[in-house]
């Protein structure tokens, strides 16, 4: 078909507005194993590595190069942890104790409370179903030029018993990625995709360009549908922001988790220098550098015995 190909992109998202926020917002948990649900990182870039096929594919036993994203992972410290209660449509928050001290970055985001005005023993009291940790990252480590961190709720997994249990030992302290994560398990990735402004159909979806003669335009397509304007299906191609949206990609599974870089290229165009805990995943993710990037265990498949894969860069 040449130039005239057919159209990319989904027409599936809808609508196409952009983010409220950067700091994306997860609903839904996977509630599997101990600790932390969830983590969160810095996009640094690309890379290609060697990797041993362990799945059952053609090339399973050999060694194949696949496509890796590389995230900075600084240690988040957690500020608080709330307490939630059972009601008649969903949960309620019934309580939270504070960290008694904490990074001076954290005032950049947040009012920081002077004193907690409970426990955890205050909040155990209150039979909770549900603890949640309010955790920040704190980019000022990672060196790229971002000095305020970015606050976020993170589920915990486990029983209400195991929740509270976890958070008192975790309360105004640093958390690591390599305590949360394990090399081998599968993560889905949340993060807002690099924003692209107002444009037009032709660059939004690939629409064919016009003929010369045929119209007066090239680049603003052809028939809306078969009414009036007024009524215009939501899967034609229109003009309208492209890009800076939220988007979540499944089961991005953790290749490397390390300190040492030198295998890995020193520094990342747009980035820099990756001076922390990094974490490498299979294939892309959505955002630009230096974009944040909200981890999760995967919700759309069983982890089972996690394998540990072999992988070796250039």
């Amino acid at each position: 078909m040449g130039k005239r190909g057919p159209q990319r992109g989904s027409h599936s998202y809808w609508h196409r507005s952009r983010a409220q926020r950067k700091v994306a917002r997860i609903r839904t948990w996977n509630p599997v194993g101990k600790g932390l649900a969830g983590f969160a990182g810095y996009k640094a870039g690309m890379a290609s590595a060697f990797m041993v096929d362990d799945s059952a594919t053609p090339t399973e036993g050999q060694e194949i190069v696949v496509p890796v994203t590389v995230l900075e992972v600084p240690p988040m410290f957690v500020y608080s942890v709330v307490a939630y209660g059972k009601e008649m449509f969903g949960f309620k928050a019934i309580g939270e104790s504070v960290a008694t001290t904490v990074p001076k970055q954290l005032k950049r985001a947040i009012p920081v409370a002077k004193k907690s005005k409970a426990s955890l023993d205050d909040l155990a009291a209150k039979n909770p179903v549900e603890y949640r940790v309010i955790a920040f990252t704190q980019p000022f480590k990672a060196g790229f030029g971002q000095k305020t961190p970015d606050v976020m709720e993170i589920a915990l997994a486990g029983t209400p018993a195991e929740q509270l249990e976890y958070a008192k030992s975790v309360l105004g302290k640093e958390v690591k990625a390599s305590d949360v994560l394990q090399l081998g398990e599968f993560l889905d990735t949340i993060a807002v995709t690099k924003g692209k402004g107002w444009q037009g159909i032709v660059k939004r979806f690939g629409v064919a360009l016009g003929f010369h003669k045929s119209t007066q335009s090239r680049r603003h397509g052809g028939s809306i549908g078969g009414e009036r304007q007024a009524k215009v299906m939501y899967t034609i191609p229109r003009a309208g922001q492209m890009g800076f949206h939220r988007r979540t990609d499944f089961n991005k599974r953790v290749l490397y988790l390390s300190t040492d870089s030198t295998n890995l290229p020193q520094a990342y165009r747009f980035y820099g220098v990756v001076k922390n805990e990094f974490l490498v995943l299979r294939g892309s993710i959505p955002g630009p550098a230096k974009r944040l990037v909200r981890l999760r265990r995967t919700l759309s498949r069983r982890q089972g015995n996690v394998k540990a894969p072999q992988v070796r860069f250039q």
